[in-house]
């Protein structure tokens, strides 16, 4: 290796050799072992990703600083050609090599401690790359605000609650442009459609995030009625047929339901005092902008109905709520789908809650208390039970984000905590001012 002026520069011969001894790894014998070997390859996979970025992006500014070859003839734009010659050499298709090249520039001009977390590990390469796309339309000084925001929480997420903190961040630090974005997208709304070679079809419809979250409740409420029924058909087939049936008008399904929609805002935000956006619950953030205008269009039709939240002030932790029964159900267990924003809480798992689990349980006295339970997906509060799994609650009763911790049947540390709800600092017990406002502005539902 030969010495740089501020680090060691590997020769490829190196970082062949270095390859040439992970290929001839011997796997322990042990689990605990084998799982510690894992976490190491994993931890070499994110620094070598985070290294290729790094060396992507300083080809791609020596290749743009020579120049260009003359001739007659015209010549590829020089982004193709630096992006198919990475190609050649990550074995991608040239416009992967094209994406690699404009995603490595971005991580380390506009997102360093993005790529810092890669290198420590903290991050995949995957989902490195997925913060630079989501961080594609701003401009380089926002790209920095929202990266020293997120620095401190992307440890741990998943892909859709890594998506979703972006996209909040996004909409709190570029407010307007944002909002500006999203109302160009709903104008263009559509239905398509197109057939397969298998006898079957797929209809597309991009709708408004509040119309989607209400149409996949509709539609999983009638998934598990049908379930709860003993219908043979699977979820996906119900869900298939209760949509067609309705768009039709097929009276062989069961009239609409009304859908209720749980949209979180601040209300700082909701009086246009604030950038913070709204959370539906289960389906992501959407601009304050817009939840105004939701709120509005709602209150005008009497048919908007306002809960009031409290949470902690430091970091926005919904307080807690308890329960006689040793089932989570009505307003405590929407009190957990509002807490864990409709997601499973296990560390990178992107499912939808659909368990209410007792995080101590409720064999073991565990209460049936907002800081013993979490909402879980089915397959991983399933796993939660296997032998030798144990979890807890860290710090019970401290008014902090909810956090789970836990140990799997080897000995591997979980933990998990609860993402903190839009808003402003709580108040006081008394209305503040702007629910005072809320009760003079809005037609609230009886």
């Amino acid at each position: 290796m030969a010495a740089g002026a501020e680090r060691q520069v590997w020769q490829a011969d190196d970082l062949h050799a270095l390859a040439d001894l992970l290929a001839d790894l011997a796997p322990a014998t042990l689990g605990p072992d084998l799982l510690d070997q894992l976490e190491g390859l994993e931890r070499i996979k994110s620094a070598a990703a985070a290294a290729e970025a790094i060396v992507a992006a300083t080809f791609a500014d020596a290749a743009d600083s020579e120049d260009a070859p003359g001739g007659g003839r015209r010549t590829p734009q020089r982004a193709m050609s630096v992006g198919a010659e990475v190609a050649l050499a990550t074995l991608a298709s040239p416009y992967a090599g094209e994406q690699r090249v404009l995603l490595s520039r971005r991580l380390r001009d506009h997102l360093p401690l993005t790529l810092a977390a890669l290198r420590r590990g903290e991050l995949t390469e995957d989902r490195a790359f997925a913060v630079a796309r989501e961080v594609a339309h701003l401009a380089p000084e926002q790209r920095l605000r929202v990266d020293d925001d997120l620095a401190p929480r992307l440890a741990g997420l998943g892909d859709i609650r890594l998506r979703d903190a972006v996209r909040r961040s996004c909409l709190t630090h570029a407010a307007e442009s944002e909002t500006r974005r999203c109302r160009r997208a709903r104008a263009d709304r559509r239905v398509t459609s197109r057939r397969l070679d298998d006898g079957t079809g797929q209809l597309v419809a991009t709708l408004p995030l509040e119309v989607l979250a209400a149409v996949r409740a509709a539609l999983d409420n009638a998934a598990a009625t049908a379930r709860a029924e003993g219908d043979g058909r699977t979820a996906g087939q119900v869900r298939a047929d209760t949509l067609a049936a309705r768009i039709t008008g097929d009276q062989s399904v069961n009239d609409a339901v009304a859908v209720r929609v749980n949209l979180v805002i601040g209300v700082e935000s909701l009086f246009g005092d604030g950038t913070e956006p709204g959370q539906v619950t289960g389906a992501g953030h959407l601009p304050a902008a817009l939840c105004i205008d939701l709120v509005r269009r709602a209150s005008q039709a009497a048919k908007a109905t306002l809960r009031r939240l409290f949470v902690a002030p430091a970091d926005r932790a919904l307080v807690a709520m308890e329960s006689t029964s040793r089932r989570f159900d009505g307003l405590l267990a929407e009190f957990l789908d509002l807490r864990d924003g409709g997601t499973c809480r296990t560390t990178g798992c992107n499912a939808a809650i659909r368990h209410h689990d007792h995080v101590t349980p409720a064999a073991d006295d565990g209460p049936t208390a907002a800081h013993n339970g979490q909402g879980l997906c089915e397959r991983c509060n399933y796993v939660k039970e296997s032998p030798g799994w144990t979890s807890w609650v860290a710090d019970p009763g401290d008014a902090h984000l909810h956090q789970v911790h836990g140990v799997t049947e080897h000995l591997r540390i979980t933990r998990s905590t609860s993402p903190p709800l839009p808003g402003g600092p709580a108040g006081s017990v008394g209305y503040s001012p702007y629910e005072l406002r809320l009760a003079s502005n809005y037609t609230l539902a009886s």
